[in-house]
Order: structure tokens, then sequence, then C-alpha cells
């Protein structure tokens, strides 16, 4: 059942890898770049195979099984997809977000689902308008629409107050990212979405002990 198990997860992250090197492709404006290393795509295959494995045997078939499933493919197809052309695609998250209120819904209930919609457009509107205030302040766009709406993707799945813990995380994470970027070329673009996923897998990980850290500075 184990070598099932790993080979199901291998192949789901080998498709997660060629979504994200395919998919922009699809976008007329996207150009097209060198393949992926297969040393790339067969760590995908590996890394999420060893989540598929971990996530089945500690949570069973629960919506955090299939939640942590989401998360991982929404983690390489991003990672891959804004590092390498520096966009975030609508149709992850839409997919990604319809699955989760799914399962939201059919394990908690649909007053639970409505609650993480809810939470999801709060983060939504907080990324947008913290993308006007970049925009003003620094006369060029400060946020991308994937980033905000993979905002709103991260207040579905983790809530409203484990969703802004993601976000200041994501900024802290990416500080040290775009400052040698920016003394290495004024001009070069910071891709916020890899950083932004990242934190949201994190902090979904490690939900009990961030809930933990809010509970004592509040």
């Amino acid at each position: 059942m184990i070598i099932g198990l790993f080979l199901i997860g291998f192949v789901l992250g080998l498709v997660y890898a060629l979504i994200g090197e395919k998919l922009p492709l699809l976008v007329p404006e996207v150009l097209p770049k060198e393949n992926n290393s297969w040393i790339l795509n067969l760590f995908i295959g590996v890394v999420n195979a060893l989540i598929f494995l971990i996530s089945y045997y500690t949570f069973g078939i629960s919506y955090e099984f299939f939640a942590t499933l989401i998360i991982a493919g929404l983690v390489f197809i991003i990672f891959i997809s804004d590092f390498k052309y520096m966009i975030i695609l609508d149709s992850p998250l839409v997919v990604s977000a319809i699955l989760i209120l799914i399962l939201r819904a059919y394990f908690n209930g649909f007053k639970d689902m409505g609650v993480s919609l809810l939470f999801g457009l709060i983060l939504f509107l907080v990324m947008f308008l913290i993308g006007l205030f970049g925009k003003k302040m620094f006369k060029k766009e400060a946020l991308g629409g994937g980033d905000i709406k993979l905002a709103g993707i991260i207040g579905i799945i983790l809530g409203l107050k484990l969703g802004l813990v993601a976000i200041i995380l994501s900024s802290l994470l990416a500080l040290p990212y775009a400052a040698g970027a920016m003394m290495l070329n004024k001009d070069s673009e910071v891709p916020f979405g890899p950083f932004l996923i990242a934190s949201m897998a994190i902090v979904f990980i490690f939900s009990d002990k961030f809930l933990n850290l809010i509970a004592f500075l509040f």
C-alpha cells in the first residue's frame, strides 16, 4: 500500500510540474522558456509523494488530508509559473477554491463553507487595498492580480487570523530576496506569489503553534 500511495503522489507531482510549466504558455503574452530540468521534475514528484504519504498516515481520509494535497499542488504550480514566467493563472486558483469549499461543506457543513468564503473575500480586499497603496506610493504595480486572488484562496483555506499571519510571513520571507534583487538590478520584479503560497503552507502545517502565538500576543 505504501508503494501504491507513493506512486500516486509521485505522478501527481509530475502533473503539477507540467501544469506549472506548460499552462502559462496558453497566455499569448507569455514567451516560451527552457523546459524544466528532469532533476527538478523528479524532485517535485518525490517531495509530493512524501507529502501524500505523510498526510495520509497523519490525517487519514479527512478534510486536512485533501486540503494538504490541494495546497501542495498550488505550491508547486505557482512556484514554477511565477518564478519562471512571472504569472499566476486564474484557473489553478479557481479550481482550488472550488475544491476547498466543497471539502468544507462536506466535512464541516455549509455554514463553515460560507464563513470560509467570507474570510477569502476579506483577505482579497485587504490585498487589493495594499496593492492600491503600493501603486500610489511606488508609481507602479506593487502586487499582481494573481497575488491578490491568491490571498483570497489563503483566506478560504486558513481563515482570517491565520490568513493575515500568512500574508505577514510572506512579506518577511520575500524581504531578503527583494533586497538582493534590487541590489543586482534596480528594475527587477519580485515574484511574490511563491512567498505567499509558501507562507500559506507553513502556517497550515503549524496552525496550532501560530494560533497559540496569536493567543499569547493578543
